[in-house]
């Protein structure tokens, strides 16, 4: 225990030769096993802050339902100009959702069960019009639900793919950039904007990510409708 305490001073700051000779000489050790020791606990140390920060900046949690729902203008403008606007203009678990899905440069991918949710279709639809690559994938039964914006985006000319079961396709994820993931029991619906007890997990994590990113293309594959149906 005494040559660990004493290689804490070394192991830490930089390896420096003439003390690590002296503690050698106190403890009776040869200088192959303490540089050895130095370079385990050090590689040690490194990965044990890899992960700590790697943890640190894995994931942001959303908590709904929101109390109000939140003006479209402050949404996507950051400001309201109505006089006794009733929606809010306050930072909401909707609005960081929104504001995460607006960070996407390059391709959004889109995978719930169902979406009727304006704002959050809004939030697509500009960035499919920001030059971004969207795909959306969904529930072939709830395509025709009340208020749906799915054909909104094939409007739009989002490309929008279904399943053709009589299973749901209930996954409720989006994937932006390729590098985070947006996921849980959150529905883009109304209800669970404002109504439903829902959580959202945004995650960095790079295992995860792939992961989902891979269910996605899997899907999408399957969902092709020109092999569906035969088309070349």
């Amino acid at each position: 225990m005494a040559v660990i305490s004493c290689l804490k001073s070394v192991i830490l700051p930089r390896l420096d030769i003439s003390r690590l000779l002296r503690i050698c000489c106190v403890f009776g050790v040869s200088v192959q096993t303490v540089y050895m020791f130095v370079l385990i606990v050090r590689e040690a140390l490194k990965s044990s802050s890899e992960k700590t920060n790697s943890r640190q900046s894995a994931a942001q949690v959303l908590f709904f339902p929101d109390k109000v729902f939140a003006c479209q203008q402050f949404l996507f403008n950051g400001g309201c100009s109505r006089k006794n606007c009733q929606f809010s203009h306050e930072e909401s678990s909707l609005s960081k959702l929104v504001r995460v899905l607006s960070e996407a440069k390059q391709s959004l991918d889109v995978c719930v069960f169902t979406i009727n949710c304006r704002e959050l279709a809004d939030a697509v639809i500009r960035q499919h019009k920001n030059g971004v690559v969207v795909r959306v994938l969904t529930d072939d039964e709830q395509m025709g639900s009340t208020g749906s914006q799915i054909e909104k985006f094939r409007r739009e000319g989002i490309q929008v793919r279904h399943d053709l079961s009589s299973f749901f396709m209930h996954h409720k994820f989006a994937i932006i950039d390729r590098k985070t993931l947006v996921n849980g029991s959150f529905n883009w619906t109304r209800q669970a904007v404002t109504g439903n007890r829902e959580n959202v997990v945004i995650s960095s994590e790079e295992f995860v990510v792939t992961s989902f990113a891979e269910e996605f293309e899997k899907l999408w594959e399957e969902y092709d409708p020109s092999k569906r149906f035969g088309v070349s």
